[in-house]
């Protein structure tokens, strides 16, 4: 059988590292049970890519209110307003690694033997990019405009559940207040999910949500998890949040039926399946199963195992369900960055030992906030493993 000698090992990898040889065995070192942003989030048949140092997209913010009853002769009115605005924000980068030695004994093994180490190590490295990932997507996004290596932006970086902040002072957009006191005080279900703490000078995505109603969540708070209270609210949500153009027009998504799906912790799936098995024939047209899947209008509840997971480090305590229209969101890859494994090379000052990186740039985008939601339970709920 023959073995490779030090010497040997830079050009046997090069080559062995281009191809698709895989052998099995089982992966038991990835704490959760499912991730998100890998299922939904990140394509690889599909790539979505976009040069420049910033991701850029159009939002119509207003229109030309000219519409009016006339008769003969009737003087003509009019009126120019600026219809449009960009939405844009910053790449946010990673990279994961592994490093090993050319004198490694696993290098003086069969051929067979080193292309399984290698290739536990290079799985590795995408566990490592799929699991900080996963991190950042449930977590809460950046903290400020001016971060330095900021993660990208999250879901509920996006989709901002209520918040007492919230209720003051908000503008429609024409100079009228729709804050607390239009609302009434102890208002909390409503268009309120508004830019993210550390971004209100800047606004989400560079617009600002207290100047356009348009780019706001909605948002619900629940005091009890049954049917008079979180279903009846989480409803009213996908009632109010399913908008529907008068004409059709170059939407850069289309505003057809929304593609829902409620992200949640699992203590809400558990409630929801007590509620079912009460047999309560009240919540039948809200409520439903399929395959063990609990439904809210035909909607599905997925659990996120990092939202449970106390040692992750996203673990929530507000027993948010969040309703992601996932046909409003994409995540952009920088061009000629998307998961790029660059080839191996000399560690500095170590001459035997060698570095394979994994460069990533990309970020998340909402193209249409208001099609999305965010309830949570006005009592802290402790979620278990």
């Amino acid at each position: 059988m023959p073995y490779l000698g030090v010497a040997d090992v830079d050009d046997f990898l090069a080559t062995v590292l281009s191809k698709e040889i895989k052998l099995t065995w089982q992966d038991i070192s990835m704490e959760l049970q499912d991730y998100v942003f890998a299922s939904r989030l990140f394509s690889k048949a599909k790539p979505d890519e976009m040069a420049g140092d910033m991701l850029k997209w159009r939002i119509q913010i207003a229109n030309n209110e000219t519409f009016k009853f006339t008769g003969q002769f009737a003087d003509d009115t009019t009126v120019r307003k600026n219809l449009m605005t960009h939405g844009s924000i910053g790449w946010s980068q990673s990279t994961a690694n592994y490093v090993y030695d050319i004198t490694d004994s696993e290098f003086r093994k069969s051929y067979v033997e080193i292309v399984k180490y290698m290739d536990v190590l290079e799985h590795s490295l995408y566990n490592a990019y799929f699991k900080g990932m996963e991190l950042a997507m449930m977590g809460n996004g950046p903290t400020s405009p001016t971060q330095e290596t900021p993660p990208p932006c999250s879901l509920t970086w996006w989709i901002q559940p209520y918040s007492t902040s919230h209720t003051d002072g908000l503008s429609n957009g024409n100079g009228q207040n729709t804050g607390a006191y239009a609302l009434g005080t102890g208002v909390t279900n409503d268009f309120l999910g508004m830019d993210p703490y550390g971004f209100s000078a800047v606004g989400t995505g560079n617009v600002l949500s207290t100047t356009h109603k348009g780019w706001r969540n909605r948002v619900g708070v629940y005091s009890v998890f049954d049917h008079n209270d979180a279903v009846k609210t989480i409803v009213e949500c996908l009632d109010k949040c399913d908008f529907k153009a008068p004409r059709t027009y170059a939407a850069t998504v289309p505003e057809d039926r929304p593609k829902w799906e409620m992200l949640t912790t699992y203590s809400r799936i558990q409630l929801g399946r007590d509620m079912l098995q009460a047999g309560n024939d009240n919540i039948k047209s809200d409520l439903a199963t399929y395959m063990d899947t609990v439904l809210i209008r035909g909607i599905p509840l997925r659990n996120v195992p990092a939202w449970n997971n106390q040692d992750f480090g996203a673990a929530r305590t507000d027993g948010l369900v969040l309703g992601v229209n996932w046909a409003n969101f994409k995540y952009y890859s920088a061009t000629g960055l998307r998961m790029e494994l660059r080839p191996p090379h000399m560690i500095p000052g170590k001459h035997t030992g060698r570095m394979r990186c994994l460069d990533d740039s990309g970020q998340v985008v909402c193209l249409n906030k208001r099609t999305n939601f965010a309830v949570t339970s006005s009592v802290a709920i402790t979620e278990r493993n």
